[in-house]
């Protein structure tokens, strides 16, 4: 069973390909892949749209009286019962809820068992199937995948969604049409923003600033409003690294991380909102640190992530010339690769703090204290 369409239209129909705010090359492939039996395998990142192309994909596939342009018309029966999630001819394969793997049981039910039966309400029948991680649809499930690719009724179609074909066999690539979604640009995703009905200016070049071409990350963080609150804090805490004390540096990091209401949550434990809210706090220290590179370094294609902070952080760098921004920025890196995978949060968070105090004063640090990997 699909779920409801919700986001808003562009043209009075949410479920045309036109919807979809991206190069007009990128359109021209997804609308030939439509009109090609071929599976089709969506390959992006996360946030990049997978899930929202696939059903417009979908739609087209379905649609009574499709364009060849536009793809699904919005209006048919089978237009309308996609958009609220009532299409019975179209088939979402994805871990069940709690788990991160598509049981191979599933595969074949969901799919083998089905696959010879004649679509209900539309002339086709779509199989919309998750393989975004690594554990996603593991080696047993893809095989279970392989048949049903190679030989299905003309009336069913397959669509693919990824962030890594490598993670696929072979043999699912070989027999799929493979479509690379790449990123945005600025002006398409205020374009996105703004079908979504986000209006506030602030909100909007925010989220633009941050979501590095990816739509979904723009969106998580235009509806974030605790976002821009937190990016407020962290710079102030960034500044502050220059010239505080030791004891700053391994305490001050801590607040960040509490409720927006200044409470921290209780329990020993370090809690699950708390190590996502860390990687929003690191996120934003590297872009400040990345931006100071730019200004120090005066690279000329260099583009300020932080645009609307570049006084503030002229005037820290004129304060403390011999700040290293560079090393900064690794340091932050190498942390963030620790923490995924799965170091002791509090003593890698404050070696961190550590290091960073002593990059952006400038202080002498002998490389190896703080970062374990050469400089080039």
């Amino acid at each position: 069973m699909s779920k409801q369409v919700t986001s808003t239209d562009m043209g009075g129909n949410a479920l045309s390909l036109r919807s979809i705010v991206c190069a007009e090359e990128l359109l021209d492939v997804l609308r030939q892949s439509v009109a090609d039996p071929t599976p089709i395998l969506l390959i992006g990142e996360e946030g990049s749209g997978k899930h929202y192309i696939a059903m417009r994909l979908a739609a087209a596939l379905l649609c009574d009286e499709p364009d060849d342009k536009d793809g699904a018309c919005g209006y048919c029966p089978s237009c309308r019962s996609l958009a609220q999630g009532e299409h019975f001819d179209l088939i979402e394969l994805e871990p069940e809820e709690g788990k991160k793997t598509i049981a191979v049981a599933n595969v074949r039910e969901q799919v083998g068992s089905t696959l010879h039966i004649f679509p209900q309400l539309s002339r086709r029948r779509v199989y919309i199937i998750s393989a975004i991680k690594d554990d996603t649809l593991n080696e047993q499930g893809q095989n279970a995948l392989l048949k049903p690719l190679e030989e299905h009724p003309e009336f069913v179609r397959f669509i693919l969604l990824t962030e890594d074909p490598e993670r696929l066999l072979p043999t699912i690539r070989s027999r799929s049409r493979m479509i690379h979604l790449g990123r945005r640009s600025d002006q398409e995703i205020r374009t996105i923003l703004e079908h979504n009905k986000e209006t506030d200016c602030s909100s909007v070049e925010l989220a633009v600033l941050y979501a590095e071409g990816l739509p979904g990350q723009a969106l998580a963080i235009a509806g974030d409003k605790d976002f821009q609150e937190l990016r407020a804090e962290v710079f102030d805490f960034f500044l502050r690294l220059f010239c505080e004390s030791r004891v700053f540096a391994l305490t001050g990091w801590q607040r960040l991380l509490q409720d927006r209401d200044g409470k921290a949550k209780a329990g020993t434990k370090l809690q699950k909102h708390e190590r996502m809210r860390m990687n929003d706090v690191l996120r934003l220290l590297e872009s400040f640190s990345r931006d100071l590179l730019v200004l120090k370094e005066e690279i000329p294609q260099g583009k300020l992530v932080n645009s609307d902070l570049e006084q503030s952080l002229r005037a820290v760098l004129e304060k403390h010339p011999a700040t290293d921004p560079l090393r900064a920025a690794l340091l932050i890196q190498q942390t963030s690769r620790a923490l995924s995978a799965n170091v002791l949060f509090d003593h890698a968070v404050a070696r961190l703090m550590l290091g960073l105090r002593h990059y952006l004063s400038g202080q002498a640090a002998p490389n190896h204290v703080y970062l374990h990997e050469t400089l080039g």
